[in-house]
């Protein structure tokens, strides 16, 4: 009776908090990417220290291991920052094309500190939609973005690194 009662928890137990777990393991998919920009802006002073800028970046992933949703896909922001008194915040939208050619878009909230060379930014980013089968699609991205020194005047060039978090419809 002990053994058969212990049987019973054990298999309840499982069921409350471990197929739980795995169903949601199966439907949420975690890629870990590094993305290339390069960008073109416009800067507008509002004093000695106080600044507002708009961007257009350009940019592509490759995931870690080579492969998932995002590996090879290319992504376009257009968005803004305002610095003051030593830091930046900004907010952009985004476009990713996927290998097939369908799009993910995205809303991205980041910031930092100034200097010069600039420190790593650190963001968020949330799915707000897509097209064909992944117009469903659920998710968001943590990442850091690093600043480096442009290869050509006139653009700024930097990377990121992140983690996209998403379910499929």
């Amino acid at each position: 009776m002990k053994t058969r009662l212990l049987v019973i928890l054990s298999l309840v137990t499982l069921a409350v908090f471990g197929l739980g777990n795995i169903a949601r393991g199966q439907n949420e998919v975690t890629e870990s990417v590094t993305t290339s920009y390069y960008s073109t802006s416009k800067v507008l002073p509002l004093g000695p220290d106080r600044g507002y800028m708009i961007f257009e970046a350009f940019g592509v992933l490759v995931s870690d291991t080579g492969e998932g949703l995002f590996h090879n896909a290319t992504i376009r922001c257009i968005g803004a920052s305002f610095a003051e008194k030593g830091s930046w915040e900004g907010e952009n939208y985004c476009t990713y094309t996927l290998k097939d050619g369908e799009k993910v878009f995205i809303i991205a909230k980041q910031g930092g500190k100034t200097g010069t060379p600039m420190p790593p930014g650190q963001g968020t980013a949330k799915m707000i939609g897509g097209t064909g089968k992944y117009s469903g699609i659920q998710g968001r991205t943590e990442f850091t973005t690093y600043f480096l020194r442009p290869s050509a005047e006139g653009i700024s060039q930097m990377y990121n690194k992140a983690k996209i978090i998403y379910k499929l419809p």
